[in-house]
């Protein structure tokens, strides 16, 4: 096979088109440069400690964040990190099964699969008063494209029972 300019340039344009989209689809992190990563001093009951330098908290829009295993340790609790479920457990594990905010979305999800279009958004929102996830389904629909302007058209409410898995409308 020959190769010939029109060959090259025709690649460079659908290399280019293919990936000029992986800017956008970047995550939003913070800009470092927001971050203070001085180092912090922790007491315990009046005992002043410091964790390794590689696990330093951050001060970020007025907001501290601690490295919390060093905090559980030092207050003698344990911790574990199941990534399945994007649970954190300080201490005791519970003594039955407990459904993470996760596994409720993708209870909600899996309820309601034959009803939603793959514009609809199953996102947590908040826990109730009585400790319960509160689950809202959603979708952003435009109504003028030319000015971008859209709404949101909320499909339901749901509370889930984080000790059942239990799922019931918000409405009841």
């Amino acid at each position: 096979m020959k190769w010939d300019v029109k060959s090259f340039v025709g690649g460079i344009v659908v290399g280019s088109a293919l990936f000029s989209g992986l800017a956008l689809a970047a995550p939003a992190y913070p800009d470092s440069s927001e971050i203070n990563k001085t180092p912090f001093t922790y007491y315990f009951d009046g005992v002043p400690k410091s964790p390794a330098m590689d696990v330093q908290g951050i001060l970020y829009k007025n907001s501290v964040y601690v490295p919390i295993r060093f905090v559980a340790e030092n207050l003698g609790k344990s911790v574990i990190y199941d990534g399945k479920t994007k649970s954190i457990y300080l201490g005791k594990l519970p003594a039955g099964k407990m459904y993470s905010k996760m596994e409720a979305v993708e209870l909600v999800k899996k309820k309601f699969a034959g009803s939603l279009t793959p514009q609809h958004i199953v996102e947590y929102d908040h826990d109730d008063e009585k400790g319960h996830y509160v689950i809202q389904i959603y979708q952003t629909v435009v109504n003028n494209f030319q000015s971008g302007d859209s709404y949101t058209s909320t499909y339901g409410w749901f509370v889930v029972n984080p000790n059942t898995g239990e799922i019931r409308s918000l409405l009841q």
